[in-house]
């Protein structure tokens, strides 16, 4: 029989591709394939399905931690987690769902499930695992892998790369579309489908609107304001943001302390009880429930100033409803000195405190979050700065009985504290610090970070209003803004009033930058008749970019050695101050310069600000010397114009010691790591809960307590254009004719460089000899205990320096060619220089 022929069809045999040993291998393959798939039992896939089953349930339940006692199964559930992240759970009932469908065609049901759905549920979970992953809400995506939350490590691969291409905001959007897409596919929806949902769902919204438009309880807000308004009429459009609510008692089944006071324009309940009355009014004219006819105005009175504007929340409780007046700063420019450099070398960066949104939603969560402990307040007051926000809480409320009398409950502060944990967790917070309670005042303060905090930039701080006040007040050179509090108020504080300031906190808080500010306000509002700066800094890079300028006593000292001279000399130059004010009758500066002849006999004595950028390494190669200079200067140097500025980034107790921190008790402390080294710096804790980048806690020398101030920000840019005013100025005072003075200390530095070469003991072997009037070795030997060698070699050395003379005939003593009160090492050294 021939085989039949189909067209023209050929057989693989017959192509002259394929050969024997091809086809010999396909059949021994498929003949492999089908012996193994004939050896296996025919309740096989029975045995299959159990097992998936049942090993889907055992990972449900590992994921919820039932077996923690297993080994295998915590290490499956970690391993799932870490993959999968929150979608480990639609894994597990994936498996069993999957065993599900294996017994079906066993029971007599087949489903059925086309390719292209199970396609689309694929791409659904991939989708929904890259959301998961979008809304964990945290900015670092690798953090949330680790601790198995989110979308895992699927979630973060799919997530990371259009995020990073783009924004967390479009991938979010991008995958929620697929998501939305993939699950219309599976549920079998068309675009005609989606179409007429739609269809429905606009002429729904257009007939609920129209039933609005004609609803009574509308009416009521246009009516005169004789008749009386619904409670559900207050809600104002900004309650429908306040949906954070976790707990939604029911104000009929409350106790009266617990019940939210209504208005007096509520309808009374089915049993009656007393209530308060509730006033609608807001810190500034604000819409009212019942507008005025056109023709009338609303009579003057002294309580809308203190008004509060009131809202209802979901769960029946009426509270207030903050709102904030955004505008600018009012500005006082005052008429500035030619001499002086102007403000506009710095830049004027707007304050964008949050929003009234973000806050009320904040004080929601607080309360929603201690009611849930059994504690119930009421936000009383919120204070808008541009780093945190400050939410007053009275920790007493004065609640109605059931029989008409009040009663006055307390709360224990400490039971609000001990929640600090707990509302950081609420407010999704990074640092949460409480003030219990605010110095003068009757509430506990919670500080928040805000969501977006702002720049405080140096010259709206100059010309706010604050800071000019000060200035007429004070009359003080030295005044110095700091930066703004909690309220969002300008900061100012008076260096000769401090009278030293100590900064501290740890490595890249904003200790460099704050002297960087209080120098350049400095430099703003004084010339170098008025004000002298001493510039010391170990770190080598922070203080270097002000050398130039004539302000400078000397230049910027970086090397150790150095500052420690520089510091004898202004010890030196305390004690040449001091004489003067004796010799004039003066008890301080100020006295001196108000006398008009010191400025024409040229006795005038500017103000000088010492300021040390690092003293933990002065404290480790010269604790000594370091610490007594400026305990010495601490101690008596405030009377005679001459004040310190010191910082350091080691707040331990080996560099800042009682006897230095005795003597500064002004104190700027930025973020730390823990409460021991805040309690170094400010003798109390608090530092620890900053936020850094210039958040800092200021201790005032009068003041009960710490501070909360966001420092000024001057950028390297502000920072070169004063410099450059300055350093244009000397460079013109130069051309005329004035010359550059050497630094004072210098002298000292090749005083010391001379003692080193020769002898330590020269100066006191001068003293002595100068004193008695001759000089001999055995002079030397009696008064300074030396041997004759070193004695011997001391006459030598002053001989040579043409102190004494030479040799006397008969074993005399020599002749001193100087009188008691001068000074021979120093003539020395300036024939030396010249």
């Amino acid at each position: 029989m021939s085989r039949p022929q189909r067209g023209n069809e050929t057989s693989p045999l017959e192509t002259p591709e394929y050969d024997l040993q091809t086809a010999d291998e396909d059949f021994i393959e498929s003949d492999l394939l089908g012996r193994l798939l004939d050896s296996l039992p025919p309740w096989g896939s029975e045995i299959a399905a159990v097992v998936l089953v049942v090993f889907g349930i055992v990972s449900f339940l590992s994921l919820f931690d039932v077996s923690s006692d297993a080994t295998v199964s915590r290490a499956w559930s970690n391993a799932l987690a870490g993959a999968f992240g929150r979608g480990s759970l639609l894994i597990a009932i994936g498996i069993t769902c999957l065993g599900v469908l294996i017994l079906l065609p066993r029971l007599g049901m087949t489903p059925r499930l086309p390719a292209r759905r199970v396609l689309a549920l694929q791409f659904a979970f991939l989708a929904l695992l890259a959301i998961l992953h979008l809304g964990a809400s945290d900015d670092e995506l690798r953090a949330v892998v680790r601790a198995g939350h989110g979308g895992g490590i699927v979630g973060w691969g799919l997530s990371v790369v259009i995020a990073g291409l783009f924004s967390s905001a479009f991938a979010l959007l991008f995958y929620s579309v697929i998501f939305f897409i993939c699950v219309a596919a599976l549920f079998g929806l068309e675009s005609s489908h989606a179409i007429r949902l739609l269809q429905q769902a606009s002429k729904h919204v257009r007939s609920r609107g129209q039933s609005y438009a004609f609803d009574p309880s509308e009416q009521t807000i246009t009516q005169p304001p004789t008749q009386p308004v619904r409670a559900s009429a207050r809600v104002s459009r900004e309650q429908r943001k306040l949906n954070i609510v976790r707990i939604r008692p029911n104000p009929a089944n409350l106790p009266p302390s617990r019940r939210a006071p209504v208005s007096a324009h509520t309808p009374a309940p089915a049993t009656p009880a007393p209530v308060r009355p509730v006033t609608v009014v807001s810190d500034r004219p604000q819409p009212s429930v019942m507008p005025l006819p056109r023709n009338e105005s609303p009579a003057p009175s002294r309580r809308r100033r203190s008004e509060v504007r009131l809202v209802e929340r979901p769960d029946g409780r009426v509270r207030r409803y903050f709102t904030f007046d955004h505008n600018a700063e009012e500005r006082l420019v005052r008429e500035r000195s030619q001499q002086l450099p102007p403000l506009e070398l710095l830049s004027d960066v707007a304050l964008l405190p949050p929003d009234a949104e973000e806050i009320n939603r904040n004080i929601v969560l607080l309360e929603n979050t201690l009611l849930e402990f059994d504690i119930d307040i009421e936000v009383v007051d919120v204070q808008v700065g541009p780093t945190i926000t400050r939410y007053a809480i009275q920790p007493f409320r004065e609640n109605l009985e059931e029989k008409g009398g009040a009663v006055f409950s307390r709360t224990r502060v400490r039971r609000i504290v001990a929640l600090t944990n707990d509302l950081a967790l609420a407010l999704a917070a990074r640092r949460l610090r409480m003030e219990t309670p605010v110095p003068g005042k009757t509430y506990l303060g919670i500080e928040v970070p805000n969501h977006r905090p702002a720049v405080v930039a140096l010259r709206p701080v100059i010309e706010s209003e604050y800071f000019h006040r000060q200035q007429l007040r004070s009359r003080s050179p030295l005044l110095i803004p700091l930066g703004r509090d909690v309220a969002g108020q300008a900061v100012a504080a008076d260096i000769g009033q401090m009278p030293h300031l100590l900064i501290a906190g740890a490595t890249g808080t904003g200790k460099s930058v704050a002297i960087g500010a209080i120098a350049t306000s400095l430099l703003l509002n004084n010339t170098p008749a008025t004000l002298r700066l001493v510039m010391l800094d170990p770190k080598m890079v922070e203080l270097s970019r002000f050398n130039g300028i004539p302000h400078l006593i000397g230049p910027v000292e970086t090397g150790l050695e150095r500052i420690i001279e520089v510091l004898r000399w202004c010890t030196r130059e305390m004690d040449r101050r001091y004489k003067l004010l004796e010799a004039s009758g003066a008890r301080n500066i100020d006295a001196f310069n108000a006398r008009p002849a010191r400025r024409q006999d040229g006795s005038y004595l500017p103000w000088i600000v010492i300021l040390i950028d690092e003293i933990g390494d002065l404290m480790q190669a010269h604790p000594e010397e370091t610490e007594r200079s400026l305990t010495r200067l601490a101690q008596m140097a405030r009377a005679v114009g001459m004040h310190l500025i010191i910082a350091t980034q080691r707040p331990s107790v080996d560099v800042l010691t009682g006897l230095i921190k005795a003597n500064f008790p002004t104190r700027m402390a930025f973020a730390v790591a823990s409460g021991v080294d805040s309690r170094v710096i400010l003798d109390t804790v608090g530092a620890e809960t900053l936020l850094g980048k210039g958040d800092m806690l200021y201790l005032a020398s009068d003041a009960a307590g710490p501070q909360r101030i966001q420092g000024c920000l001057v950028l390297e840019e502000e920072v070169r254009a004063v410099v450059d005013f300055w350093r244009q100025r000397d460079l013109q005072a130069t051309r005329t004719g004035a010359a550059q003075e050497e630094a004072p200390w210098e002298q000292g530095m090749r005083r010391r460089q001379l003692l080193s070469e020769t002898d330590p003991m020269l100066e006191q072997a001068v003293n002595v000899v100068v004193e008695e009037g001759e000089a001999s070795a055995s002079l030397l030997q009696r008064r300074m205990g030396l041997g004759y060698p070193r004695a011997a070699r001391i006459i030598d050395l002053l001989h040579e320096l043409h102190i004494i003379g030479p040799p006397e005939a008969g074993g005399r003593g020599r002749r001193v060619l100087y009188q008691p009160g001068e000074d021979p090492i120093g003539d020395e050294l300036k024939r030396r220089s010249t």
